[in-house]
């Protein structure tokens, strides 16, 4: 599992995650990878979006972020178009596997993983920020139905 963030200006170091994730491992990863950038983007107000899997809503999580002072973003279930990371996920996951590429050890595809991440360009994710409002609008006309 790969945990990542972007910011209108900035991105997170990518965060392999080992084994099944759950709430104190959840939780574990906010504290070293999320709360750490965040920081680093300084004093504006950090809205958090997340999906709705258990371990992101789980009340330990909720007052975990609540300590933080992190807004967290409240969505309908299922509903990745108004989550722009699973717009990265998916353009990453193009880049990666492009030309049929197949990877024969773990330190190969986190490699490949990387270096889509850290070479995507930054436009690319200052228009998926920006395209939220539209979003909303879409998925607000289609009654919270996907976008597709």
């Amino acid at each position: 599992m790969v945990f990542a963030a972007f910011d209108f200006n900035s991105q997170m170091g990518l965060a392999f995650l080992d084994g099944r994730q759950n709430s104190p491992k959840y939780i574990e990863t906010l504290e070293n990878h999320l709360m750490p950038f965040a920081g680093n983007i300084g004093g504006r107000n950090r809205e958090y979006q997340r999906d709705n899997a258990p371990i992101h809503t789980f009340n330990a999580t909720r007052s975990y972020l609540n300590s933080k002072n992190a807004t967290v973003l409240e969505r309908p279930p299922m509903s990745p178009d108004l989550n722009p990371i699973e717009n990265v996920w998916g353009i990453m996951s193009r880049k990666v596997y492009e030309n049929g590429g197949q990877f024969y050890s773990v330190n190969a595809l986190k490699t490949a993983i990387e270096s889509a991440w850290y070479n995507l360009e930054p436009e690319i994710l200052l228009t998926l920020i920006m395209s939220m409002e539209k979003r909303i609008y879409d998925v607000i006309l289609k009654n919270g139905k996907t976008l597709n």
